[in-house]
């Protein structure tokens, strides 16, 4: 595992300690649309037509998406959960420095 997929994981259960994310393709792509995310978290071989989807409408409202390099069952790991997580919306990122780690990587 990269210095990087580690260091996303961190701030990945940073936001979820501290701040405000909802999981799940249908929830994020809502929170995106509606302008309400920070961020979103998209993982690795989701379905093409979400994928699309998340990044059309974040790239319209200037929100970045970050690329989790894992499978959906690995980012669900990673919030704590027992299923599989396509996509994470942030809504308010607490404490954490996501959106830093977002440009330099």
């Amino acid at each position: 595992m990269s210095s990087v997929s580690r260091d996303l994981e961190n701030e990945i259960k940073n936001v979820l300690k501290s701040g405000k994310a909802v999981l799940g393709i249908n929830r994020s792509l809502k929170a995106v649309m509606l302008g309400r995310a920070k961020a979103v978290i998209v993982a690795s071989k989701i379905p093409k037509n979400y994928d699309d989807d998340i990044r059309r409408y974040a790239n319209l409202s200037g929100i970045p998406v970050i690329n989790f390099s894992g499978s959906s069952r690995d980012l669900g790991l990673v919030c704590g959960k027992p299923f599989p997580v396509s996509a994470i919306a942030i809504l308010d990122l607490g404490g954490s420095k996501l959106l830093e780690l977002s440009q330099s990587g």
